[in-house]
């Protein structure tokens, strides 16, 4: 008698463990399909520099690196002139700050990120960083 009742306690307790690892590996394979699908979407979107990093660029960080102040004179913070590509992929006094390919290892979108730039006025929002990060991600390219 006393089997049948650890076995009848062995089953009680299987049961809702066997459930929960069926809910959890079909909730997996969901959850994966969706990051694939987003992932396809991201490496078929190609951003733009001229169209999509430019009006950014303008909006929050021509003003202090590239732009002119009241008076008229060229403003450019630690050397980072950012009004041409050539002038943004150059860097700052500290050396390059966009690493082509790699957006996690690029100070651009670190500083961006962390809330250290823009300075003044009103932070990157998070959809135009992530327009930042994908151009990085595509290579940084003059498009």
């Amino acid at each position: 008698m006393v089997r049948h009742t650890s076995s009848k306690l062995l089953s009680v307790m299987i049961l809702p463990a066997g459930v929960a690892l069926a809910f959890q590996g079909s909730a997996a394979e969901a959850g994966s399909a969706a990051s694939e699908a987003v992932a396809v979407h991201e490496v078929t979107h190609e951003v733009s520099y001229q169209n999509d990093v430019v009006p950014i660029l303008q909006q929050h960080c021509i003003r202090c690196h590239g732009g002119t102040n009241e008076a008229g004179e060229v403003v450019v913070e630690l050397g980072y002139n950012m009004t041409t590509y050539e002038g943004l992929m150059a860097g700052s006094d500290y050396g390059t700050v966009i690493e082509p390919g790699d957006p996690d290892g690029s100070l651009f979108i670190e500083m961006i990120v962390n809330g250290d730039m823009p300075e003044e006025g009103d932070p990157v929002p998070p959809e135009q960083i992530e327009v930042l990060r994908t151009w990085i991600a595509e290579g940084a390219q003059n498009n």
